[in-house]
């Protein structure tokens, strides 16, 4: 006796977001904060600065679990991966965190919806409650360093020393491409459909930026203030780590992603305006 077999019909693929719509969805969100009241920005902000620091505490975890056992390269590689969990939390929690922003918030400002004020009121509120946040994360590593299992203050003053032993324009530029990188990843996850493909592109852009040893001026904050804190590096070291790192993070969100993204796709939209117009003319 033949049995009746249900045949599934294969579900449709999902169309990818075109450029002008993942404008569209990252100028909205980005409005949505712009115009967010300065509590609710420094909560959020002040979240994420504090949740990035688990990116911070694996990696030191794993530096000391790790060191001698493997070789070096290994043990890097294994630590860097450490550094996407502190940007998943904060990402995919939608805490605000500042390099997105360098990206995002100035999006409405190149359309013309909003003021260049508000967008140097957002950067000011979520730059320095991510600094506090982060800062707060530090005093917390290096109070339990040596007193809980697998957290060595050795570890922590590799990480810190590690960053502060480049130049001036090093850092600056190296934080120019991390910025980059971050506003790449903004723009990825806006065009992303699924949770998932939101994990792996955060895995993937955050791991290259800790593989790469590039200078995040929100993880750097916590990695650098830690040694700070442990009496590795000093106050002056710690602000000559952060002002370029800094600056180089604006330059490569604004810049190289922001500007171009914005400039491209609008370029795109009226080319398809023109086209349509050229076609029904034919028409």
């Amino acid at each position: 006796m033949l049995r009746n077999k249900t045949i599934k019909e294969p579900e449709e693929q999902k169309p990818q977001k075109s450029q002008q719509l993942i404008l569209k969805h990252t100028e909205e969100a980005a409005l949505t904060q712009l115009n967010r009241t300065p509590i609710g920005l420094m909560l959020s902000a002040l979240s994420a600065g504090l949740d990035i620091g688990f990116s911070v505490l694996m990696m030191a975890v794993v530096l000391a679990l790790f060191h001698g056992v493997f070789p070096g390269p290994v043990v890097q590689f294994l630590v860097a991966n450490m550094y996407s969990l502190g940007f998943m939390f904060v990402v995919l929690g939608r805490s605000e965190l500042f390099t997105e922003h360098t990206t995002l918030a100035i999006l409405p400002v190149l359309q013309g919806l909003t003021p260049i004020k508000k967008l140097l009121r957002l950067w000011g509120i979520v730059y320095f409650s991510n600094i506090v946040g982060g800062l707060i994360f530090a005093l917390i590593l290096s109070y339990l360093a040596n007193n809980v299992h697998l957290l060595q203050s050795w570890a922590l003053a590799k990480i810190s020393s590690d960053l502060i032993s480049h130049s001036w324009m090093a850092l600056l530029i190296s934080a120019a491409l991390a910025g980059w990188l971050m506003g790449l990843l903004a723009w990825l996850v806006a065009a992303a459909r699924e949770t998932v493909s939101q994990i792996i592109i955060i895995w993937i852009i955050t791991t290259c930026i800790g593989l790469a040893g590039l200078a995040h001026s929100i993880v750097g904050n916590i990695e650098v203030s830690a040694g700070l804190f442990n009496g590795n590096i000093s106050f002056i070291q710690y602000i000559n780590f952060l002002v370029p790192v800094t600056l180089g993070n604006i330059i490569g969100g604004v810049f190289f992603v922001g500007i171009l993204k914005f400039s491209h796709t609008s370029l795109s939209g009226k080319e398809e305006v023109i086209d349509l117009e050229d076609h029904t003319e034919r028409k």
